[in-house]
């Protein structure tokens, strides 16, 4: 839809002062009124003269259609250049996590002669992961001397996805049950790996490349050596979505504990994607749906920094509900690592961590609470942020309660053999997965 051309109020103000004094000038004779008033009656004349017989035809879009975290992007409009068109104004509103250059949002452009459209843009610069919703955007443009206007018919609203920075994280330490056929943990069983295993005389079958020189020349016979075949295995991402605890300030470092949790399973999807590993993701209870199955590759880090950015915190709706409790039912593959990054506020998720550590699947649970929310001496405002009260001694007595029922479920999750760890970065998770490599090597009941 292109829309019509209406006129301004300037227009009629200017034609009803004109008609009035040059009346009142002929009238009782007065010929300066009527020298004053000619200019005015004939800028209504030639903008009647020049008016817009057709409205012109805009089209918008952001340049880029994927962005991380500080990144920046114009989001342009281009409106036709019809006959009588003489300045395009445009506005993109800005909102919580999308600041604007300029910061009004409001821009303006003038008809170049030649030309077949008016460009205006205005640069977006999206603050945190997610999808940025930009809009509802408004466009017009105006004719000569402002005294007819056009507006665009559609207030377009566009969706910019935003993917999070992942957490910087190593581990030095292999995966308790690697199970694929290749990948880079070391195998019990020999095979075509780049680790040795042993030096053995020669059989029929035996590669040329694998004869050990040194030993056959010593023994006599030729020997070959073998080494250990290498695995993936498969780790799965649980991230609790449930609840969104902190304050969000990127200026100054601030995070809450949805963002600690979304950058940690960045990092911990980036390190074991690099290494051959196969990585899936689940996000509980978000306000989006988001399941992604186990892969390896490196486009597999894209698939999940784009599902992390969709996450969101849950509404309470009865869909979510349902789409909580379908997630906690699909199945887990045999042998594959969970880590469930919560900030350990809602029973659901820890007890879906519970339920699969007793099926006999290896679990940790990393705990995504921002560090200054489990401090002594927290602030008034992060506590009334995540209590969203506005009383702050209640806030601070409500949030002391809600600390002893996380030291409380997570005492529960240790005696279910489910270790509790906080998120640190780099090495976060050695020494849980040493521990759990010799666990997975003794005997063990599991419950079927």
């Amino acid at each position: 839809m292109s829309g019509r051309w209406r006129p301004t109020r300037a227009l009629g103000r200017a034609a009803l002062v004109g008609l009035v004094l040059l009346v009142f000038g002929v009238v009782l004779g007065r010929p300066d009124v009527v020298v004053i008033v000619v200019p005015l009656v004939a800028l209504v004349l030639w903008s009647l003269a020049t008016r817009p017989q057709r409205g012109p035809w805009a089209t918008s879009r952001v340049e880029s259609e994927l962005l991380r975290e500080g990144e920046s992007a114009p989001w342009r409009v281009d409106v036709e250049a019809v006959e009588g068109l003489r300045d395009v104004v445009g506005h993109l509103p800005g909102d919580r996590w999308v600041t604007t250059s300029p910061v009004h949002g409001h821009v303006a452009a003038a008809a170049a002669p030649g030309r077949s459209s008016v460009p205006v843009a205005v640069m977006v610069r999206s603050e945190r992961w997610g999808v940025r919703r930009l809009g509802p955007a408004q466009v017009g443009a105006l004719g000569d001397f402002a005294s007819f206007v056009w507006q665009w018919p559609e207030q377009r609203v566009e969706t910019l996805p935003t993917l999070p920075t992942p957490g910087t994280f190593t581990s030095r330490t292999g995966l308790p049950h690697p199970v694929g056929l290749v990948g880079q943990h070391r195998s019990p069983r020999p095979g075509g790996g780049t680790e040795l295993s042993d030096v053995r005389a020669f059989r029929t079958g035996d590669r040329l490349r694998r004869i050990h020189w040194p030993v056959s020349l010593r023994t006599g016979t030729l020997h070959v050596t073998t080494t250990h075949a290498d695995q993936d295995a498969e780790v799965r991402i649980i991230v609790d979505a449930i609840r969104d605890l902190g304050e969000r300030d990127p200026a100054h470092g601030v995070r809450s504990s949805l963002d600690v949790a979304v950058e940690a399973a960045g990092a911990v999807a980036a390190h074991y994607l690099s290494t051959g590993d196969r990585v899936g993701l689940s996000v509980l209870g978000g306000g989006g749906y988001v399941e992604l199955p186990a892969v390896g590759g490196h486009h597999q880090l894209a698939r999940v920094l784009l599902a992390l950015g969709r996450a969101e915190e849950s509404r309470g709706t009865v869909l979510e509900e349902r789409a909580l409790r379908a997630q906690m039912a699909r199945p887990v593959a045999p042998g594959a690592l969970v880590v469930l990054l919560s900030a350990l506020v809602s029973p659901e998720p820890l007890s879906h961590a519970v339920r699969l550590a007793r099926s006999g699947h290896d679990v940790i649970v990393v705990d995504s609470l921002p560090a200054e929310l489990s401090a002594h001496d927290v602030r008034d405002g992060a506590v009334s942020a995540a209590t969203r009260l506005e009383d702050p001694r209640t806030a601070r007595l409500v949030w002391r309660l809600r600390l002893l029922e996380r030291e409380r479920e997570a005492r529960r999750c240790a005696q279910a053999g489910v270790p509790v760890i906080p998120w640190r970065g780099p090495g976060s998770l050695d020494t849980v997965l040493r521990g759990v490599s010799r666990r997975a090597r003794a005997p063990r009941m599991v419950a079927r």
